[in-house]
């Protein structure tokens, strides 16, 4: 079977503002002074595994243009547009559907867009394995990170050591999804050693996905199928739409994963950072002298811990503060406790009534 990739590119990243706004979220950045946006590095990984024809970008129609501006040389038909968000079943889903309809039958490869990934070989070997397993067996397979610490702010996989997957080191059949734990029950997953963080990555035949979804979740799967036979129509927009807005919200780790079984994890070799907060910038960037994480021109006096980031042309003295996070993007500045970081999102919706600042 040929080899599709999709990578998921339609979200917001509310909790790195004030940099990632509405009109140019996080997977348009580039973080840390990095020089490559994360969608451009995530495209860059998977044509080490594929051609470039088989790369879909998969987006909110909002998002088309600034896609088309950093992703040029993605053919212009493989920007798949959603027409509003409804979650990873419909964006997974609706993704297969078109793939079902160009290729037959392939395996996918969904992948986030705002990823931080190093050893990048890795990745390529991991993701082949994963491809390997797909179609061999005929399952979904997903990626699971090794826990570094008792996170209370991912999902977790888990896995069965006891049912390794045949001739494939660092696979096995996957227990059950479980979504985001309380810090104790976090401490207990990484003492058993039979947890993973889950990447949000899965490979599978398009065919076998699109079955899954039509025996656990029939409502959405219904309205994938109207889309799926109105593809290449000339109502193919208004039905995608009416579809869109029929179909419930629901993550394909509710709809699918929870209830699935045979299906297998394989354990990442590469290094991996989701860069949900602010307070993840630690995990990617080496500290300045002082021990704070800066990006920008910045001047400290008895201060350590804390991440700065201030646009050229700007400065920043920080005096006697530890752990917080000072950034400032545009026409906003944030200032939070490291703690806080999680909460921002909650904290800018005291700005709905000025978008300006979103």
């Amino acid at each position: 079977m040929e080899k599709v990739a999709v990578i998921m590119a339609g979200g917001r990243g509310e909790r790195l503002w004030p940099k990632s706004r509405k009109d140019k979220p996080k997977q348009f950045l580039s973080l840390c002074g990095e020089k490559e946006a994360l969608i451009v590095s995530a495209v860059n990984r998977m044509k080490m595994l594929i051609d470039i024809k088989n790369i879909y970008i998969v987006t909110g129609s909002d998002y088309f243009d600034i896609t088309r501006k950093f992703l040029p040389d993605i053919p212009v038909e493989n920007i798949i547009c959603e027409p509003m968000s409804k979650n990873t079943t419909a964006c997974i889903g609706y993704s297969a559907q078109i793939i079902k309809k160009r290729y037959g039958d392939a395996i996918m490869m969904v992948v986030p867009s705002d990823h931080v990934i190093k050893n990048v070989d890795a990745f390529v070997s991991d993701l082949n394995k994963c491809c390997e397993i797909a179609e061999r067996d005929n399952t979904i397979v997903t990626v699971g990170i090794t826990p570094t610490r008792p996170e209370t702010g991912f999902g977790y996989i888990k896995i069965h050591k006891n049912k390794p997957v045949e001739n494939v080191e660092l696979a096995w059949k996957m227990g059950r999804f479980v979504e985001k734990p309380e810090h104790k029950t976090a401490v207990r997953y990484i003492a058993s050693g039979s947890y993973l963080w889950n990447a949000g990555m899965f490979v599978f035949p398009v065919s076998y996905m699109l079955r899954c979804i039509k025996r656990f979740h029939p409502h959405n799967s219904t309205c994938l199928v109207s889309i799926g036979k109105n593809i290449g129509k000339k109502n193919e927009q208004a039905v995608t739409r009416q579809m869109f807005e029929k179909m419930e919200p629901i993550s394909i780790d509710y709809a699918v994963m929870e209830h699935i079984r045979g299906s297998v994890t394989v354990q990442s070799t590469f290094d991996w950072n989701d860069v949900g907060t602010w307070a993840a910038i630690p995990e990617i960037q080496k500290p300045d002298e002082n021990g704070n994480y800066v990006t920008g021109t910045v001047a400290s006096l008895e201060s350590t811990g804390n991440i700065i980031e201030v646009p050229e042309g700007k400065a920043v003295a920080v005096l006697g503060v530890s752990d917080l996070v000072i950034v400032e993007s545009g026409n906003a500045l944030l200032v939070c406790h490291k703690n806080y970081a999680q909460k921002i999102k909650d904290a800018t919706k005291q700005f709905i009534d000025a978008p300006e600042y979103l």
